[in-house]
This record gives structure tokens, C-alpha cells and sequence, in this order.
């Protein structure tokens, strides 16, 4: 299981899966390493380091989770667990789980140190797999969906257009998202906790085949459920910029650029406005284009302001 992270805020991004841990299983194990607070391995103090992996067993000798916590484990035939915290030059960028089923050898310390090892070219290929095209926000043609989360995690109201939006993260099958009750995606669910833990609205911007787009939670006002409101609609502009900056690698100065340029700032404005000449704006300008895989100002505009 690959999980991404927004590089700037850190909540869910997007998820690959192949086999793992059930969505049920995957969120009462995520629920327990936050409420139960013992798990050695959590991902936030593998992100700090200085070891990004650690191994958790279920019946086998060493680190453990706790007993609740490794009977979910056993009831998915789990007997071994690999975490990998994805981090490259001081950036989160994700997460990489590896199972092995119960009466398997369960994984070696030379094994974690490989996997660690691999970790670089694990982000890297996340990378290229956000940065394959230039970036542009969504072009789907709906209105911006809401959802309202209640306090037992599910769906309790949405508009119409709620399901196209998700439909878009592609993370739940055709059926489900047809469903009289529509299930919980997995990185809105994400989204709903890091909002509960912190009683502060949380934000994320993913990458889909049509361009970015914004999930955004905040807790509802007034409300004794503890409900939680999410919307979804094109990332934009300087939404989407921070996030973009990261992941294709503009440096500091070529996202100040970038953000005069989304601005409709002249170039001799922005040589003003950062202290430079417009020689050197102009070279920020080709290395922004070629980084962004677009041809011009126009382009780059019209990408990301739709």
C-alpha cells in the first residue's frame, strides 16, 4: 500500500493498493496507532527519524502493537508489517506499507535497512508519476461537491455533484459510488480525522487524470455531532501552487515568479516587486516553462487559472 501526502499540509493525497489490508481494517489500525498512542513505530516519529522503516510483527519476537491492535492484524492473515515513511530532502512526502501473510518469514532487519534504502527511488517515482504532465487544474464541469461527515464516519448528506468528484480520485469502485449510501473514499476519510484531532480545518491537493484538485474540511460550527463539513472542486492558482512548487521542483524564486505570473504581473512589475532584473525574471520564466512542461505565460495561465 503506497500512500502520498500533500507535501505542504501532509493529509492523504492519493493511495495505490494492491492486495493489503482491507479499507475497514486500514482505518481502525490508522485510528488505533493515533487514540491508543503505543505503537512503535508510528508514522509521524518515523518522518523525524533517523530510521524511516520499522517492522511490526504479530506473533513473532519484537515490536508490536497492542493486543487489539495485532487481532485486527491476525483477522486480515497478517503476520508481518513493513512501514517506510517516504522522506527526501526534509519533505513527508508519503507512506509505503509491505505485508506478509501469518506462518511467512516475517521480515528481516536487513530486509527494513533494503527497503530503506529504496525509499528515495520510491519518491522519486511518485514524482514522475504527479510531474508526467504539465499541471493544470480539473477540468471536470461540475459545481463543487459537499459532503457532510458525521461523527460515526459516514456520508450524512451531499449534494449532487459530490459523486462526480469523487468518482474522479478513483479510489471506489463504479457500484459504490451509485450506492443509495455512498461509502467513505478513503482520503476524505483521511482528511475527516487529521479535522478531528486538531478541531482545525485541513486541506489536501491531488493530482487526477483530468488536473488538481481541492478537498478542503472544517468542523461544522454549532454542532453537538461532531460533524464535518468537505468540499471538493478544481484546485486553482495560488491554491494549487505551494504543493505544485514541491512536487516539480521549483525553487523558491521560481514560485515567487509564478505566483506574479498568476497575479497577470508585466515582466518588468515582477523584476520590480522581487528585486531583479528582467534579464534574470526572464530566465526564471524559461526554467518555470521547462520544468512545467508548457510553451509560454499564456499557457501556464490559462493551466491553472482554468
Amino acid at each position: 500500500m503506497l500512500a502520498a501526502v500533500d507535501p505542504v499540509t501532509g493529509a492523504g493525497c492519493f493511495l495505490a493498493r494492491q492486495h493489503g489490508y482491507s479499507p475497514a481494517a486500514a482505518r481502525r489500525l490508522t485510528l488505533g496507532d493515533h487514540l491508543d498512542g503505543d505503537h512503535p513505530f508510528a508514522f509521524e516519529q518515523l518522518v523525524e527519524g533517523p530510521g524511516r522503516v520499522g517492522v511490526l510483527n504479530t506473533d513473532a519476537p519484537g515490536p508490536r502493537r497492542n493486543a487489539a491492535m495485532r487481532a485486527v492484524m491476525a483477522g486480515q492473515g497478517v503476520g508481518s508489517e513493513l512501514r517506510v515513511a517516504l522522506v527526501e530532502a526534509g519533505i513527508a512526502w508519503g507512506g509505503l506499507v509491505l505485508l506478509r501473510p501469518q506462518g511467512a518469514r516475517p521480515f528481516s532487519a536487513a530486509e527494513a535497512a533494503g527497503a530503506q534504502r529504496l525509499g528515495r527511488g520510491v519518491v522519486a517515482a511518485m514524482r514522475r508519476y504527479v510531474t508526467g504532465a504539465p499541471p493544470e487544474s480539473s477540468r471536470l464541469d461540475q459545481p463543487p461537491g459537499v459532503l457532510i461527515v458525521g461523527a460515526d464516519e459516514t456520508v450524512v448528506a451531499a449534494t449532487p455533484s459530490a459523486r462526480e468528484w469523487i468518482g474522479e480520485l478513483e479510489t471506489l469502485p463504479v457500484p459504490a459510488l451509485a450506492a443509495p449510501h455512498m461509502p467513505m473514499e478513503s482520503t476524505i476519510w483521511s482528511l475527516t480525522q487529521a479535522v478531528r484531532r486538531s478541531d482545525t480545518p485541513a486541506l489536501t491537493r491531488i493530482p487526477t487524470r483530468r488536473g488538481w484538485v481541492l478537498l478542503r474540511a472544517q468542523p461544522m460550527t454549532g454542532e453537538e455531532n461532531s460533524a464535518v463539513a468537505v468540499t471538493i472542486q478544481p484546485a486553482t492558482g495560488t491554491e494549487l501552487l505551494p504543493a505544485m512548487a514541491l512536487w516539480y521542483g521549483l525553487t523558491p524564486k521560481e514560485r515567487a515568479v509564478t505566483n506574479r505570473i498568476l497575479e497577470g504581473q508585466a515582466t518588468k512589475q515582477i523584476a520590480r516587486r522581487l528585486r531583479m532584473s528582467p534579464h534574470t525574471v526572464n530566465d526564471h520564466f524559461k526554467s518555470i516553462y521547462r520544468k512545467l512542461g508548457v510553451s509560454a505565460r499564456e499557457e501556464l495561465i490559462a493551466r491553472l487559472l482554468g
